[in-house]
């Protein structure tokens, strides 16, 4: 149900969106999208128009921001060449929640290629650099590392966004960093394969909950990070007044 008002939310602003320039269309735009609620079995379906399916590695299904999430203990989701056209603009976006404290330390990966180098990638503790996006165009790899100076057990909002000329780190809807990039955008998942969670050949392990990942075909601009967040937030909010609503119908005949 809960993952049904998301949808409507996601439609209703698009609309909104439509009406003053360009917005991000789900049915064109979304390449990858894993909501993470199948609730049991060892396959993350993604429910873009690309159906993808990866294996689930040490996790499982907990309350997630919307709906439910995957958490990971030494786990991850492995996900072969995706076999999609580089994208000329990207964003990623998804929420996450560390079990600890993180504020250095050896190094996390919570996006990575299945196999091999390549970009993009999102990590910890890289080079003495506390948490970054690392993207690339076709001609240079490039990097947007944050001003953060810890990470708590608690959910963020990461979204790394990038255009032709601008990449972009927002994370709780705020712009994070911003770093020049000066061409078409490079994703090596379409022939390196994705993991999330951990790195190439299971390492560097991400240990907390992941939920709602997207990767979108176009630039997110400012405004459409804050309204993505706002949706996930107003379904999550829906949800907790469901559920009390359900417990308090269910208590009213003690009485």
């Amino acid at each position: 149900m809960m993952k049904y008002l998301a949808y409507f939310f996601a439609a209703a602003l698009f609309l909104l969106s439509c009406t003053f320039g360009h917005a991000a269309d789900p049915a064109t735009d979304l390449l990858v999208y894993l909501p993470f609620d199948e609730g049991a079995g060892n396959k993350a379906e993604d429910t873009s128009p690309n159906g993808f399916v990866g294996d689930i590695e040490n996790a499982k299904w907990v309350e997630g921001v919307v709906g439910q999430a995957l958490h990971f203990n030494n786990g991850s989701v492995n996900f072969d060449p995706l076999k999609i056209d580089q994208p000329k603009e990207m964003t990623i976006e998804f929420w996450f929640k560390p079990d600890e404290e993180i504020e250095g330390g050896n190094r996390i990966d919570l996006l990575y290629r299945l196999q091999g180098g390549g970009r993009p990638h999102i990590t910890f503790n890289r080079g003495g650099v506390l948490f970054g996006f690392y993207f690339a165009t076709q001609g240079v790899e490039l990097e947007a590392l944050t001003n953060y100076d810890k990470f708590e057990p608690k959910w963020y909002y990461f979204v790394g966004s990038q255009s032709r000329k601008t990449a972009w780190m927002y994370i709780d809807g705020e712009l994070d960093a911003e770093a020049e990039a000066g061409g078409d955008a490079r994703m090596d998942f379409g022939t390196q394969g994705m993991c999330i969670a951990a790195n190439q050949g299971n390492g560097n392990f991400f240990n907390g909950v992941i939920d709602e990942f997207k990767i979108w075909s176009v630039a997110l601009t400012a405004e459409e990070v804050e309204k993505n967040m706002a949706t996930a937030l107003a379904v999550k909010a829906e949800d907790k007044l469901t559920t009390t609503w359900g417990k308090l119908k269910s208590n009213s005949g003690r009485f």
